[in-house]
């Protein structure tokens, strides 16, 4: 998978919106995008999603404009509101301030996209 990195940060930033508003369609979109322990996310199909995504946007290093491409895509499959939303609100540069907690968590190792399996 390419840029680890910055699936990572959009990894995160999509995990600040769930817990805030935990839409039950971003839930299980992150349960697929959550790295096991070998790096690989949960769901395969999202690594080549992610890379093809990078090969779209004109700037390959920018998690930013790939997240946006990976929503467009992801949306391209069948319409989701809270999806859909998420995507508006990026283009529009709305919660910048969650994308720039999602950046400094995974800049300083903050953040935890592996998932976990908890028995009660």
């Amino acid at each position: 998978m390419k840029n680890k990195i910055g699936y990572r940060i959009f990894f995160r930033y999509l995990d600040y919106i769930w817990n805030a508003e935990e839409h039950d369609w971003l839930g299980g979109l992150l349960g697929g995008m959550s790295l096991l322990a070998d790096g690989c996310p949960a769901d395969s199909a999202y690594a080549s999603d992610w890379d093809e995504a990078i090969d779209k946007v004109s700037e390959p290093n920018d998690p930013y404009q790939i997240g946006i491409q990976f929503l467009k895509d992801y949306l391209a499959i069948g319409y989701i509101d809270e999806i859909g939303q998420i995507l508006s609100d990026m283009e529009n540069n709305n919660r910048l301030e969650l994308w720039e907690k999602a950046q400094y968590d995974v800049a300083n190792n903050l953040d935890d996209p592996y998932l976990r399996f908890v028995s009660e």
